[in-house]
Parts: structure tokens; sequence; C-alpha cells
């Protein structure tokens, strides 16, 4: 099943060592009960040396994906160089992409015309820096330690799609008192058109949902057309939990917790002034659920205490599954 709901039939192979150098090969195919077909082939070769760890990676993939908060679908046609390096035992991090990506989007039947008008083909080059320092005990739910990072991406270079864009993301926990912990998480994003011709629709960031301000539809916070998101050029969330390991201890976690967010629209002026003027705000309480590090699942019973008329709340029972939680 994905995550969209949608049953798949898939085939992987993968190898590991080619040469005996740790090089891999892995390759994939999808297709869904709709007739979309999915596929993915990548190799990676590893560099080692002191205190030193980098991996390089090339990928050619065909992905498509619902936009159902856009009331779209897109396709990607992609082909993906990757650098990723560690250092200093491993805590610091540093990875670059550079990516070539033919997008077509998909509108849907009922879908507005403020979404209609990005639909069709758009190409997308661009290269992708991230830096970041890691202490955290592990990345799905950290217990002790911090994440400092930041990311920019700049598209450009050829194609249509052309942006700036820059997000930092902050996260610390600490133990409390009879097993609890606290966790903090911040996370800023700023999208900027380098070009006269307005940010395109799947290039805008998105925030609302499961996995960062709970209590609201998926990505549905900020400027609306009808029942569509239509992004933004700039967000912030900041979510803080308490947390208190139930049985087993270290797969199931009860949990209370605040977030905020807020945005600011393509069309915005004064991005800090929108942005402090019409925060969002939730509170819940609910259960966290880590199976061997890869997944996490959360069912939370949510209360949205500040919001705007029109936004796509979501109170009562909330259920999020993915890696990435704020």
């Amino acid at each position: 099943m994905t995550t969209q709901g949608d049953a798949d039939c898939n085939l992987s192979a993968s190898k590991m060592s080619v040469n005996g150098r740790g090089e891999a090969v892995s390759a994939s195919y999808s297709k869904s009960v709709k007739g979309n077909h999915s596929f993915n082939f990548s190799v990676s070769k590893p560099r080692l040396g002191w205190q030193k760890y980098a991996n390089f990676s090339a990928s050619v993939y065909r992905n498509f994906t619902g936009l159902p908060w856009n009331n779209a679908d897109v396709t990607e046609n992609a082909f993906v160089l990757g650098y990723d390096g560690k250092m200093f035992q491993k805590r610091l991090h540093h990875s670059v992409k550079i990516n070539s990506i033919w997008r077509v989007l998909h509108a849907l039947q009922d879908a507005p015309f403020a979404i209609r008008e990005h639909a069709g083909h758009t190409m997308k080059c661009s290269l992708e820096n991230t830096l970041a320092w890691d202490t955290r005990d592990r990345s799905i739910l950290a217990t002790k330690g911090y994440l400092l990072r930041g990311a920019q991406e700049y598209a450009g270079l050829l194609g249509d799609a052309t942006f700036i864009k820059h997000q930092v993301d902050l996260q610390a926990a600490a133990p409390l008192f009879l097993g609890m912990f606290l966790s903090a998480s911040l996370q800023g994003t700023l999208v900027s058109s380098v070009a006269e011709r307005s940010l395109h629709l799947i290039d805008r960031s998105y925030v609302g949902g499961p996995h960062d301000v709970r209590g609201f539809v998926m990505n549905s916070i900020g400027s609306r057309a009808g029942s569509s998101s239509l992004g933004s050029s700039a967000t912030a969330v900041a979510v803080a939990h308490i947390y208190r390991p139930l049985i087993p201890a270290e797969m199931c976690y009860a949990h209370g917790f605040v977030t905020a967010g807020s945005t600011a629209s393509v069309r915005s002026h004064d991005q800090i002034a929108d942005m402090v003027e019409a925060p969002r705000v939730s509170a819940g309480l609910g259960l966290t659920f880590i199976f061997r590090d890869m997944i996490r699942l959360e069912l939370n019973y949510v209360l949205p205490l500040r919001y705007v008329p029109g936004d796509a709340i979501a109170p009562g029972f909330q259920f999020g599954v993915g890696m990435n939680f704020l």
C-alpha cells in the first residue's frame, strides 16, 4: 500500500559489493491499480578514509505522486547525481545533489483555475547542498542530542523552474525524570523566484498535517483556492513534545505536544509581518510507535487552538506514518 491508499504491485532487486569494494546496484518497478508505472535504477560507490565516510551515487527514476492538497497529480522523470559524506565520528554530514527532473502536473477534474494554470510540463535542473551536525542517539525519535541542519537548492541552471530555496532545521532532545524526555523542533523555509515569473506550484513550501502542525489537513495551511492549497513562499514550524516510554520501551511511547506554524503567500511583500499576524496553534495527546528505527507511526487526538477562517482543520483523531516528523 502507498501513503495515498493505492495498492501497488512491486518488484525489486539489489546487489551489494558488485566488484568487492562496497558498490551497490538496485532496481525497482511498481504499478498501481490506477495504471501508473514507476521505476528506479540506482548505483552507488563508497569512498572511505580516516574518520571520513563518503558515498557517490547516480539514479534514474520515474515517479507518480498524488497531491491531494492541490487537487492534482505529478509525474517526475529524473536523473540525479549525488554525494554523501560523514566526518568527525559521523557527526558532520554533507550532501550534494545535481537534479535534472522533467515534471508533468496533472490537474484533477475538480481543480480550480489557480491550480490548472500550473498544469503541464516543467523542467527543473537544480543543485542542492546540505550541511548538518547531528549528535542525536537516533534520528527517527531522539531521546538526547541535537541536530543543526541547513539546506539550499538553486534551480535555474537549465529548464523553466527558477528559484532559490533555503531551509533550516533545529532539533534538540533531553531526558527529564521517570524515564520521560523532552523533544523540541524548529523549521524555517524560504523559497524565492529568481525570474519574473511566479513560483511554480510544485516548488512552493507546504505545512500542515500529522508530520508537523498537527490538527490540520495535510499541507493545507496558507493561501487556498476552494479546497486546494496554493502553497507559500515562506513557512515556519515549532513543535514541542514530552514523551513517556511504554512497553516495549524502545518501541512505544505516549506523548503530549504543542505545535505552531505560520506561512506567507507567494505574493507577500512583508513575509515576517504576515507570518507573525496569523499563526496556527494546536495541542494534543497521542501514541507513537517505532518499528526497527525504520518507520514511525503516530495516533493522536488533536485540538486546533488557533486558526484562520477558511483553514482546513482536522480536530479529533489524526494518524500519521513516515520517517520525518517534527
